[in-house]
């Protein structure tokens, strides 16, 4: 049990940068689309928007390393 545990955190922290494009960048920079007044593509909603933003900064920095 203590390893699955374990497992699931070092997975966790592995893909980090993921979540913290996905669950702090995404809604942070939709809200501020939103309020700047940026017309989003296609008439989607800004969280679509952020969210593709979130997921790509996130991916890069898991690949890359860093986040700059």
């Amino acid at each position: 049990m203590k390893n699955m545990l374990l497992a699931g955190l070092q997975f966790l922290f592995r893909i980090g940068p993921i979540l913290f494009g996905l669950a702090f960048l995404a809604p942070v920079s939709a809200e501020l689309m939103t309020l700047a007044g940026i017309i989003q593509p296609f008439g989607m909603p800004s969280i679509y928007v952020g969210l593709i933003i979130g997921l790509s900064w996130g991916s890069y920095a898991l690949l890359r390393g860093r986040w700059i």
